[in-house]
């Protein structure tokens, strides 16, 4: 680097006197164009040898890019219930935002009172003081409900948590169950759904291969209170959606 400085301030003096040497020619010059030519070539030669800027640092993009993930924790836990309500607050009077499913991981941020947060604080969706988050139970948007400022964290009882993962239903799983051993709630609806998939497959309305890319049926959520999960079969579109009642049989779209 030194070396260059010294380079660069020598082609800077020499541009000086090819300048000059264009205004009122003068020895080496004589000509106005060998100044010009001369001035031109300090010019690529100040180009070619001037430091380079080191590269530009771009910051690497979170790799946890919503607030709300749990990064830092005490470490893997496993849902023991077959459902587990995520709440706005650690008590049972809080809204529910969602719910894990059984054998689902979580982290554990903090611990209190038998509840453990499993979320970072995120933004609440408040409308009209009611978070649009909120599925049911209390959704105001008040510290009441875990609510501050607008945002809220997950909350869920860790009674239902464990450090050993349960066993998994679907071990061992052959045939037409193997197909859809990934559903949801596997373990109590498995011949309605190996009977279904089943059905599906034999009347030419879906194949194999679509229930291995699903895993199987899905609980619906806008079903929430009843045993509805869904597939899909030719397509991941609504027109390719299809709705089971897991206590009936019934195939619906």
């Amino acid at each position: 680097m030194d070396g260059n400085v010294g380079v660069m301030s020598v082609l800077a003096l020499a541009s000086v006197v090819c300048f000059a040497g264009m205004v009122y020619p003068f020895k080496p010059f004589r000509r106005r164009w060998i100044a010009l030519v001369s001035l031109l070539a300090c010019f690529v030669l100040v180009g070619v040898l001037a430091p380079k800027n080191a590269p530009t640092q771009i910051a690497a993009p979170d790799p946890n890019p919503r607030p709300w993930s749990a990064t830092e924790d005490d470490g893997k836990f496993w849902v023991t219930s077959e459902r587990l309500n995520r709440r706005t607050c650690p008590s049972n009077s809080c809204g529910v935002v969602g719910q894990f499913f059984f054998r689902e991981g979580t982290s554990v941020l903090e611990r209190r009172d038998g509840w453990a947060r499993v979320t970072k604080s995120y933004d609440a969706s408040c409308v009209n003081g009611r978070s649009q988050y909120v599925d049911t139970g209390n959704a105001s948007c008040d510290p009441a409900n875990g609510i501050i400022d607008g945002q809220f964290a997950e909350w869920v009882s860790a009674e239902y948590l464990s450090d050993v993962r349960p066993p998994d239903p679907a071990a061992g799983a052959a045939g037409i169950e193997a197909l859809v051993a990934g559903s949801d709630d596997f373990a109590r609806h498995r011949v309605a759904f190996a009977e279904a998939a089943q059905s599906l497959i034999a009347q030419g309305r879906c194949k194999d291969q679509d229930f291995r890319d699903m895993g199987g049926w899905l609980k619906s959520s806008n079903h929430r209170n009843q045993p509805i999960y869904f597939t899909y079969c030719g397509g991941s579109t609504v027109a390719n959606r299809l709705y089971l009642n897991a206590d009936t049989g019934e195939v619906f779209r």
